[in-house]
């Protein structure tokens, strides 16, 4: 058997057969891919022939703990972070692909949903797939360019961003900075910044991702 490019969880809807929409959640730094996958269940029942997928980032957190990191934090600069994203990215495109061809999913029907360094790896991603994504929705998170070049397909597809206004972690000005970059390129993007909010998603930013897939996906 071919060793997977990422190990990953599913979650598959009971009663489902054929998925025609796939939503892949890439979680944060230190975490794993259990991390976010229980907001598919909690999606699902309004997202029907919805298949969920949720990956490990490649490598060991350097923090210990047994989680998994997308790249380096030990120096948290946007080149360094750039460089780090750079070199995971492929694995990232790579297993995107093959869940599309595998589950016979159309172009346009793949979302990404990211949380803080999910989001940054998302955007990249999407930065290079261009509308072979339907969209991407990303949590207290950034963009880690600050233009975007000629070649970038980011502007192809839709994006939902959210962060708390009190996030300690990652703060909101990357977000804010984000949505100014993207929407000056073009993008269509919507912002959705929840007031008293830390580090994390609640009730009201579930719902904002659920309702942006449920408007995009076909």
């Amino acid at each position: 058997m071919k060793k997977e490019v990422l190990n990953y969880r599913k979650y598959v809807p009971s009663g489902m057969d054929t998925p025609d929409t796939l939503v892949i959640f890439l979680h944060g730094y230190g975490a794993n891919g259990l991390d976010l996958l229980d907001i598919g269940k909690m999606w699902s029942p309004n997202l029907p022939n919805t298949l969920f997928l949720s990956p490990d980032a490649p490598d060991p957190c350097e923090m210990g703990g047994g989680g998994f990191q997308w790249f380096s934090l030990q120096t948290y600069t946007p080149e360094v972070m750039r460089a780090g994203a750079d070199k995971v990215v492929k694995d990232l495109i790579e297993f995107i692909t093959i869940k599309k061809e595998e589950y016979e999913i159309q172009d346009g029907n793949v979302f990404l949903v990211g949380f803080s360094q999910g989001t940054m790896m998302s955007l990249h991603a999407a930065s290079l797939l261009g509308r072979k994504l339907g969209g991407v929705v990303g949590y207290s998170g950034a963009y880690l360019y600050e233009s975007i070049a000629e070649d970038n397909k980011i502007t192809e597809i839709s994006i939902c961003l959210v962060h708390g206004d009190v996030d300690p972690v990652v703060p909101v000005t990357a977000t804010q900075m984000a949505t100014k970059v993207l929407s000056e390129s073009g993008a269509a993007i919507s912002t959705h910044i929840i007031p008293g909010l830390q580090h994390g998603i609640d009730q009201q930013g579930l719902k904002i991702g659920l309702e942006f897939l449920k408007n995009y996906s076909q």
